[in-house]
């Protein structure tokens, strides 16, 4: 613990500066009357012509020792290290890469990571990477959006504001990714989770990842399936470098999924990233993998995505194999803020749960209403008649909730042990494979 303490005293002052130097650059509120960019027309046909790509898929053997798991799937991907670093480089200020670089060799030990500490160590070696990047690589989901206090917010999505966890508003720092984002016309969120009965008495889920990664960068998202005693325990996408998952499926009479989105991106976040690590939290993605390895059915899934410390707010959207087995937990980083259940007595969308980036209980900013039209297309499609692939072909690719900012679609179901992901390439990406 001492060598922790040491490196988050190391850790600190970088952040401290970073925030200063990055905080309120815009000077005013970048609140607009213009229309959001989901009434973008233009914008629809930037999707033509997408190519769903399946991932490549690798197997992660949970019965090695932590440092040689990843390894093997380090080692494949190798000559193409270079992206991850020019990745989030492109997404920290410089001094908090400066300064996690230098201390990782004892950040990686501290207890929050747990068995992962020397998960990133193998990965590394593998990689071919120092130590540093890849702890940087599993920090950069909790970094990526980082917010500041100031008088002004944008409404570029994200854009809730948890009432019950901060009081300040926000506004986004300047970085290369976030330059891009809010140059590209699309300002839209991080995710998009549906879980809902069917037909057949059992949970369909749907996910989209719209992380706007670069071009090279979404071959690098992966399947893998974690094993033990040579059997696969669940299936999981994440991307090179990352020992956490982005969502998952462990399949059987009593599986579940899960998928994850963004809530409430802001705030101090160099503070509560120092609180946290002091404290022992865990990242939502790490987290994840410790459901999807301890749970043993939908309900006891639920009950440790409600609980365990976090470095960031989340929402966990939860699908059994059985009818009521769906929720979406909202989280804050010390606590569950909300579970809201599938529920019949819910006349109006009882049969599914939508959850974007939003609290379910309160409005969505018009900027980026996703909320309503996925809705819509939920209804449209009707309970009697979901399946896998009018969930995918009349819901999860849909506009918007299919935009050019989407990466990565999942259709899972615990149920019929379905795991099927496509990767979205451009068509001159496509064509050079």
């Amino acid at each position: 613990m001492r060598s922790i303490s040491a490196a988050l005293a190391l850790l600190l002052p970088s952040f401290l500066v970073a925030q200063e130097l990055y905080s309120c650059p815009h000077g005013k509120s970048v609140k607009t009357s213009a229309p959001g960019w989901i009434q973008n027309d233009h914008l629809h046909k930037v999707n033509d012509g997408r190519i769903p790509k399946q991932p490549a898929r690798h197997t992660v053997d949970l019965d090695l020792p932590p440092a040689e798991r990843w390894v093997e799937v380090g080692q494949y991907y190798a000559d193409k290290s270079d992206l991850i670093i020019e990745y989030f480089e492109s997404m920290l200020p410089h001094a908090a890469v400066v300064a996690i670089d230098k201390i990782a060799a004892q950040l990686v030990g501290y207890k929050g990571f747990g068995d992962f500490g020397d998960e990133m160590k193998g990965y590394a070696e593998g990689l071919g990477l120092d130590l540093g990047y890849v702890v940087a690589a599993n920090l950069v989901y909790q970094l990526e959006s980082i917010g500041v206090n100031c008088s002004n917010w944008n409404n570029t999505g994200p854009t809730g504001q948890c009432g019950d966890d901060s009081v300040d508003e926000l506004v986004w720092l300047e970085s290369e990714h976030y330059a891009k984002t809010i140059n590209d016309v699309v300002h839209t969120g991080y995710c998009t989770s549906v879980v809902t009965e069917e037909a057949g008495g059992g949970i369909l889920h749907g996910r989209n990842l719209d992380w706007n990664l670069d071009e090279d960068l979404r071959e690098m998202i992966i399947d893998v399936d974690f094993t033990r005693g040579g059997e696969t325990l669940y299936t999981g996408s994440t991307i090179v470098s990352f020992v956490g998952i982005l969502n998952a499926m462990k399949p059987g009479s009593n599986g579940f999924s899960f998928s994850m989105d963004a809530r409430c991106q802001g705030g101090k976040i160099f503070t509560n990233l120092i609180e946290a690590l002091a404290f022992g939290a865990m990242t939502p993605c790490q987290h994840s993998r410790t459901v999807m390895e301890s749970a043993t059915d939908f309900a006891s899934a639920v009950s440790l995505f409600e609980s365990g410390n976090l470095i960031d707010d989340g929402y966990f959207i939860v699908g059994g194999a059985k009818l009521g087995e769906g929720a979406v937990v909202s989280r804050a980083r010390n606590r569950a803020v909300d579970t809201w259940m599938i529920d019949e007595t819910d006349a109006q969308s009882g049969w599914y749960r939508l959850e974007t980036n939003y609290d379910h209980w309160q409005d969505v900013p018009s900027a980026d209403d996703r909320r309503t039209p996925g809705y819509q297309h939920m209804e449209a499609v009707g309970k009697d008649n979901i399946n896998t692939a009018n969930l995918f072909d009349d819901v999860m690719t849909v506009w918007p909730t299919y935009n050019p900012h989407t990466d990565l679609t999942c259709i899972m179901s615990a149920k019929y042990g379905d795991y099927n992901c496509s990767i979205w390439l451009d068509p001159e990406e496509d064509a050079a494979l």
